[in-house]
């Protein structure tokens, strides 16, 4: 299963680039802890967001992001050479990944990926974290 826009976030990319919005918000990944079933219509109160545990926010820088390539589907992949690794540092149960914005907290991306349990001294890699936009005929 690969991670899903959603509306809010799409909303934001559009505004940025028809209207011409000098500096788009700082985006961040959060890891969720329950089995909510991502749609488009998905927003932030939908997501438990884990806060402990080794699991905490991360800020995506915006030059770390790859240019989006010129094909289709079109692709944007942050940090494509290690992506973003969390050292746990006790027991976590997580269910996927959100990129939000850190003013807004609209949810630009997501995905519930099932289940992962993780103990203190484990590691996990979100990586890459892609966003691709299929482009219809």
């Amino acid at each position: 299963m690969a991670g899903q826009m959603v509306i809010e976030g799409v909303q934001e990319m559009m505004d940025a680039v028809y209207k011409d919005v000098a500096t788009p918000e700082a985006k961040e990944l959060i890891l969720f802890s329950n089995n909510f079933a991502i749609t488009d219509a998905t927003v932030n109160a939908d997501l438990t967001e884990i806060v402990t545990n080794g699991g905490e926010k991360v800020t995506l820088t915006a030059g770390t992001w790859d240019a989006a390539t010129a094909a289709d589907p079109v692709v944007s992949r942050y940090n494509g050479v290690t992506g973003v690794v969390f050292t746990i540092t006790g027991n976590l149960t997580v269910y996927g990944w959100a990129i939000r914005g850190v003013t807004s907290v609209k949810i630009y991306a997501a995905e519930n990926f099932g289940i992962k349990t993780f103990v203190n001294g484990n590691t996990f890699t979100c990586q890459p974290i892609d966003v691709k936009l299929d482009i219809p005929e």
